[in-house]
């Protein structure tokens, strides 16, 4: 029991990250104008950080659009997490500069973030082909074939790597692991314990050294425990350190021999929710569940699962599931049946599952922010969103985004006296917040003053560029563009 309470906690603190809520969704611009009048500001692109296919051009402080030109170009765009366009950039200055190394050690930075390993590897060969005594690139070139699963490869070249005196904490780190993975245990944890030694104490890297050691110790206490336990355990800690790919080697080893174990499948499907690998995943939750169709954390991972393949209802059924039984944290379910109702249009129930969420979780403003906008966008309760952002607001007194829900309720509710004042409160207490300029942009709008708008929704956006936030600043800037382009001069 011990051993499957650790896996569930460590599977349910890990998993907190995957959860995420869309809060605005952009629509995509109609065509520029072929002729603007002299004098107007040009149109806002929205942009789609994942999607390189096309590229708009925006308006930055780069002036230059040479080689550094590029360069700078890439990291505004690194900066502001929108690595698809950096990566044009980066791509640009490489073929300005061709045989400068600072483009291709940027793109393989940018393609390790993406876990684009296949256009990674490209990137690092080419920098090596320049520079082939580049040691971060070499030790990247590992971390590249470990992402590849190709592991043989990636042992080769740390092997190489270390036997040239680079032995510093992470490169004995993945030395263990790798043994670890091959089950060369006695290795590995000599490799990992020199590791343990050479890292900073209380540093991430040294909690991660920790999590493979502290299986082997677990396996140890247990001396009657068969070898697929360690295995398993190397595994969980794997996951838990972020090392899916590894994970999931070991767990089909481990699977292959007992097929009937419910936390291998628990763990497996895991790795490949993280690697968003929806199909694979359910695979293995489809599995887990028909050896124990009532354990809650197989019913929780298969409401996920089905969430992020679109199957709302199947979602629906298997979070409704675990709330009968005594899993927690409850409210992470909850989140979960809140954006299900929403995407079904019940948003009444969506409205109750946020309320509940919020009834044991009142640590963070943030939580009040879907709830606010349902009442305001989807249920047409203004009134019932300036209640619950007040509570919001007397909860965290000292916080923009506090003020910004007050006021944007407020501005539903056509008080634009008491909107502008909260408003911009919150932009003085935080400038950088986008729905805060958003929010003014859309005040000023309803009050006629236009130029004031513009400002609002273009600073949301240089804010936000690729975000929901962005975008949708972009169609609001646009289409009061428009209507400002075709009024008449003279309405008489």
């Amino acid at each position: 029991m011990r051993k499957f309470l650790a896996i569930i906690s460590a599977l349910i603190l890990a998993f907190l990250v995957f959860i995420a809520v869309l809060f605005f969704q952009g629509k995509t611009i109609g065509d520029l104008f072929e002729e603007q009048p002299q004098n107007t500001l040009p149109l806002l692109p929205t942009v789609d950080p994942m999607d390189p296919a096309v590229l708009p051009e925006l308006e930055d402080p780069v002036v230059d659009v040479g080689y550094q030109g590029r360069l700078d170009k890439g990291d505004l765009y690194a900066e502001q997490g929108v690595l698809s366009l950096a990566v044009n950039e980066y791509v640009e200055a490489s073929k300005l500069e061709p045989d400068a190394l600072d483009p291709y050690l940027k793109l393989v930075d940018a393609h390790l973030q993406l876990k684009n390993y296949s256009r990674a590897l490209a990137n690092a060969e080419s920098a090596l082909v320049i520079n082939p005594n580049h040691l971060e690139t070499q030790f990247n070139l590992i971390l590249i074939h470990i992402g590849l699963s190709d592991f043989d490869k990636a042992k080769q070249l740390l092997d190489v790597y270390s036997s040239a005196g680079n032995e510093t904490a992470e490169v004995l780190y993945y030395k263990g692991i790798l043994s670890a993975l091959y089950a060369d245990d006695e290795v590995a944890k000599d490799n990992l314990n020199q590791a343990l030694a050479s890292s900073i104490e209380g540093s991430e890297l040294g909690e991660k050294i920790s999590r493979v050691l502290g299986a082997y110790e677990e396996f140890e206490v247990n001396q009657a425990a068969e070898i697929l336990f360690l295995r398993q355990l190397i595994a969980k800690s794997f996951n838990e350190n972020g090392e899916y790919e590894m994970a999931i080697f070991i767990l089909k080893d481990v699977l292959k021999e007992r097929d009937d174990l419910r936390d291998g499948w628990n763990l497996l499907a895991f790795a490949y929710l993280n690697l968003q690998q929806f199909e694979f995943a359910k695979t293995a939750l489809d599995k887990s569940y028909s050896e124990d169709p009532t354990w809650p954390t197989t019913q929780y991972f298969l409401g996920v699962t089905h969430k992020a393949l679109g199957n709302t209802q199947e979602a629906i059924t298997y979070f409704s599931s675990v709330l009968d039984s005594n899993f927690e944290p409850r409210v992470i379910v909850q989140n979960h049946l809140a954006d299900l109702y929403f995407e079904n249009q019940e948003y009444t129930k969506a409205i109750e599952a946020y309320e509940v969420v919020l009834e044991v979780n009142q640590q963070s403003v943030d939580a009040f922010i879907y709830p606010v906008w349902l009442y305001i966008d989807y249920v047409n309760d203004p009134s019932e969103a300036l209640a619950l952002s007040e509570t919001a607001l007397s909860l965290f007194p000292d916080s923009a985004m506090a003020h910004n829900l007050v006021g944007w309720s407020h501005l539903a509710n056509r008080d634009y006296e008491q909107a502008e004042d909260h408003l911009v409160q919150a932009v003085e207490m935080d400038p950088t917040v986008p729905a805060i300029h958003y929010n003014l942009g859309a005040l000023r709008e309803a009050t006629d003053r236009v130029d004031q708008a513009l400002s609002s929704y273009e600073q949301a956006y240089q804010l936000d560029i690729g975000g929901d936030i962005g975008n949708k600043a972009a169609n609001s800037y646009n289409d009061l563009l428009q209507k400002t382009l075709t009024i008449p001069d003279d309405e008489s």
